[in-house]
């Protein structure tokens, strides 16, 4: 009868311990800024955090199970009680802990920021009509690591005779002492460029204002670019909120 009541308590706290590991690992995974790139932060949830859940659960029943000696459904209760009551104070010290310590969004005026940026290709490199997700990529390295891809608003881009425009924008989500933009266009090597960012680590109103135009110096490969082909980006910062 004993091993029975184990065997149920360890299982619904396991239950109760994958699906809150669900949402702890959701809010982790958001908080450590994981990649959204070819699914890797809903992988990271789903096949490291949620077995964690199912392990944690199983150990807290069983344990609960053997420390509750209480016989008869009061000490069923008692024990499944202290089950879950563990794992939610686990859960929330995962919550807790991580979020204390992290590196918060830079803000001005209490607002969470976002760069914005125009990106200035010469006018020899082709897009197609419609451009999409594959044919321009724009993303945000922080400290030299790819940090998120930007939202380009393919509405805007604009062509003349010696250039191709390209606007979007980025959340600067924490606090680093070196930003780069990697823009891509087509599928070519040479179509990768980095664009260093003259950003503090936390921006001010007067990073609110555009800079001045500033020229990519090294292709994806580290390879220099010769100036004919170099892409160039001016960018500000300003409210997302």
């Amino acid at each position: 009868m004993r091993l029975l009541r184990a065997f149920f308590i360890a299982f619904l706290t396991a239950v109760v311990g994958c699906v809150v590991a669900f949402f702890v690992g959701d809010y982790l995974t958001r908080l450590a800024h994981v990649p959204e790139m070819e699914g890797q932060r809903g992988m990271t949830v789903v096949f490291l955090c949620a077995p964690l859940g199912i392990l944690a659960g199983l150990v807290v029943g069983i344990v609960s199970t053997i420390l509750v000696r209480r016989r008869g459904l009061a000490g069923f209760l008692v024990a499944q009680g202290w089950s879950l009551l563990i794992v939610c104070g686990l859960a929330g010290l995962l919550v807790g802990v991580p979020y204390l310590l992290s590196d918060k969004p830079p803000r001005i005026d209490g607002k969470r920021l976002e760069l914005q940026f125009e990106l200035r290709a010469p006018a020899t490199v082709q897009i197609p009509d419609q451009p999409d997700g594959y044919s321009i990529r724009v993303s945000l390295y922080t400290d030299n690591r790819q940090s998120r891809f930007a939202f380009i608003d393919w509405s805007a881009i604009t062509k003349d005779a010696e250039h191709i425009t390209i606007p979007g924008n980025v959340p600067l989500l924490t606090h680093n002492k070196t930003r780069s933009l990697l823009a891509s266009i087509g599928n070519e090597p040479a179509g990768s460029q980095f664009i260093e960012l003259k950003i503090p680590p936390s921006p001010t109103k007067q990073d609110e204002t555009w800079s001045e135009w500033i020229f990519a110096t090294q292709r994806a490969d580290l390879s220099p670019v010769p100036e004919p082909d170099r892409f160039a980006a001016r960018f500000r910062v300003r409210s997302a909120d």
